[in-house]
């Protein structure tokens, strides 16, 4: 009796280990790709290691391989690594406050003059892009908007000296995952709607 307790236990805990950890609940089977961009998740505490250069080099040309309308390319994207510049950015967008704590982030902007119409849609593709080359490199990150409130953009162009048309669309925190995050599973086939829409 005390062996097939034994043997239950080692078992129970196996099963919840499984689905505890995203990599198996998560496994597609398809290929690793979609198997990332499955994982990903918004990270907020950081631990104090530094993030490779090579690491850094490979996040932002990942951020500038995303589609483009006419391929207009109106991103710039502000990367910044001084503790005190970091700071001044958890201070000005208090939804981005995780930026005191972390080794990197990433405001991606817009460039108006470049494309007027379609400069949100490209950079929302950057950033996408940004979040998940920093989950394929074993890092965390967290999309913090700042457009379009006025008042946050204001003051990143100045605190830049950047020109009122280059509109920062967001900050993006970045560092190693200071604990365990897990994605969360938001699939549901409700949202799937098959050659006409169903309620």
């Amino acid at each position: 009796m005390r062996k097939l307790f034994f043997i239950f236990i080692v078992f129970f805990c196996y099963t919840m280990a499984c689905f505890c950890d995203d990599s198996t609940v998560l496994k597609t089977k398809i290929n690793p790709i979609i198997d990332n961009i499955l994982s990903r998740k918004s990270v907020r505490k950081y631990s104090d290691k530094k993030i490779e250069q090579e690491k850094i080099d490979a996040i932002v040309k990942s951020a500038m391989a995303a589609p483009s309308a006419m391929n207009k390319q109106p991103w710039e994207l502000l990367v910044v690594t001084d503790k005190e510049i970091l700071e001044k950015l958890a201070s000005i967008a208090a939804n981005a406050s995780y930026s005191k704590d972390c080794q990197l982030a990433i405001i991606v902007c817009g460039n108006k003059s470049t494309s007027e119409k379609f400069w949100i849609q490209d950079c929302c593709a950057v950033t996408e892009n940004i979040l998940l080359a920093v989950e394929s490199l074993n890092l965390g990150a967290v999309w913090c908007a700042v457009f379009p409130d006025d008042v946050k953009v204001q003051q990143i162009q100045e605190l830049f000296s950047i020109s009122e048309d280059i509109i920062p669309l967001n900050i993006v925190p970045i560092g190693y995952p200071l604990v365990k995050e897990y994605p969360k599973q938001k699939y549901t086939d409700k949202k799937v709607h098959l050659n006409k829409w169903e309620k």
